[in-house]
């Protein structure tokens, strides 16, 4: 009896552990379930950044849909070439050359990592809904890239960043084009662009304040940019005037300078950006309406309808070309132009332009004669196409956007037994072939 009455003692006892275990397991899982949902933002309320959703008409979707351009075949080969192989996850860097024909033509690698490149594969990671790869990117440019001054420092060698890890390739910096000075108003306006795009998705209270301390450092001058840029000669430089166009004068009501001043980039000034700090607080809309000042009265002439290269706020005087007397930037101002045709103000001649160069000529070159309007440089603009497949996007025309697919096309690789099939290349003087990571981030947003 007494080993019964033990025995029916010990299974109450055992069942009242059990009726206690399973409601404790149960409120952990709740509790562990809440913590989880809370962690991701889920109790968050975001703020209306009045961020738009931009999606491609159906007949530019068409023609992606019909090209052998390939948003998944960009971002694949950009991963293996610019990151696995270079060894610096989460990191690009910025160009890989392929094996030449010959043993003495080693495949080569870039050594540096250029905070434009992390931006844009920050971007393609939330445009692809790509949360966790965009979270830790952009943890990454945080702790790399930030300057002393809250600036991001616009390039970095990768064996600064990513200790004990040696480049498993030989590099040259003949195929460098590397940005200048210690800090970038441009990329830190270019981040904060990123984001706002990964915060009007997923965004947390962290993520606002990061957004918010960005933001306050860009508007700690008032209604000035920062002017990063030191600039050399005479500002502004001269335009095609007169009623024939053949007076070569400086533009009307431009105060003229000589020897070294400072400047800010028009490409610099992102128009969404300003718009979206509008939308979150009225006290950033000055330096929205300042920027479309800036950037629109930076237009060259009607006979070369691209933008100056940097303005001086002291001044109100504006530089139209980088380091070349006569020379102006394509990249920069195409940037400048998509910024505009994003807020819906873009030049008609602007458009044009380029339409008439990609149709007549069937290329764009890096640079273009101020006076003249012709190219000067003779190097093909590889990075130009992606740029304007996204100015297309903005601006909804679908045949833009055809003859600059067209001309990406003939950069893309396409031997099934090439490291580079896939992807954006371009050929050098050297006959190596060279694969840029900013030739296949602006393609695969232009194409995404």
């Amino acid at each position: 009896m007494k080993n019964r009455s033990y025995r029916s003692g010990s299974i109450h006892h055992k069942f009242r552990i059990i009726y206690i275990a399973i409601p404790a397991a149960l409120v952990l899982a709740v509790l562990v379930a809440l913590y989880l949902l809370f962690a991701n933002g889920f109790f968050y309320k975001r703020h209306d950044i009045g961020a738009v959703q931009r999606t491609s008409g159906e007949d530019i979707r068409t023609v992606i849909n019909a090209s052998p351009v390939s948003a998944s075949g960009l971002a694949a080969r950009t991963s293996a070439l610019l990151k696995t192989s270079a060894k610096t996850d989460p990191y690009v860097v910025s160009w890989y050359v392929l094996p030449g024909s010959i043993k003495s033509q080693p495949a080569l690698l870039s050594e540096y990592l250029l905070a434009s490149d992390q931006i844009l594969l920050l971007r393609s990671y939330i445009t692809a809904d790509k949360k966790d790869a965009a979270k830790v990117l952009s943890d990454s440019i945080e702790r790399d890239f930030t300057g002393e001054n809250g600036y991001l420092v616009p390039c970095l060698r990768s064996s600064d960043v990513l200790s004990g890890q040696d480049s498993p390739f030989q590099t040259d910096t003949s195929y460098d084009e590397l940005p200048a000075g210690t800090y970038s108003f441009e990329e830190t306006v270019a981040y904060l662009r990123a984001l706002l795009e990964y915060y009007a998705k997923w965004g947390s209270e962290s993520d606002w304040t990061r957004i918010n301390a960005i933001a306050g450092l860009l508007a700690s001058d008032g209604n000035l940019f920062p002017e990063d840029l030191t600039l050399t000669g005479t500002t502004p430089a001269p335009v095609i005037t007169g009623e024939k166009s053949d007076v070569v004068s400086l533009p009307e009501d431009q105060i003229a300078s000589e020897g070294s001043y400072s400047g800010v980039l028009l490409s610099g000034l992102d128009l969404e950006v300003f718009r979206m700090l509008a939308v979150i607080d009225a006290k950033y809309q000055p330096l929205y309406d300042k920027a479309v000042e800036i950037v629109s009265g930076g237009y060259i002439s009607s006979q070369l309808p691209l933008f100056a290269y940097a303005y001086t706020q002291s001044t109100g005087g504006y530089t139209y070309t980088n380091g070349n007397a006569t020379g102006v930037d394509l990249v920069s101002s195409l940037k400048v132009i998509l910024h505009l045709a994003e807020e819906g103000k873009a030049p008609a001649a602007s458009l044009a332009w380029i339409k008439e160069q990609l149709y007549n000529q069937g290329i764009l070159y890096k640079t273009y004669d101020v006076i003249t309007g012709e190219a000067i440089s003779e190097e093909e603009c590889t990075e130009g196409y992606g740029i304007i497949l996204q100015i297309a996007r903005a601006a909804d025309d679908p045949n833009l956007f055809d003859a600059a697919l067209s001309c990406t096309e003939n950069h893309l690789a396409t031997k099934s037994n090439s490291a580079a099939v896939g992807a954006i290349y371009r050929n050098t003087d050297s006959s190596r072939i060279v694969v840029y990571a900013k030739d296949n981030l602006e393609t695969l947003l232009g194409v995404v």
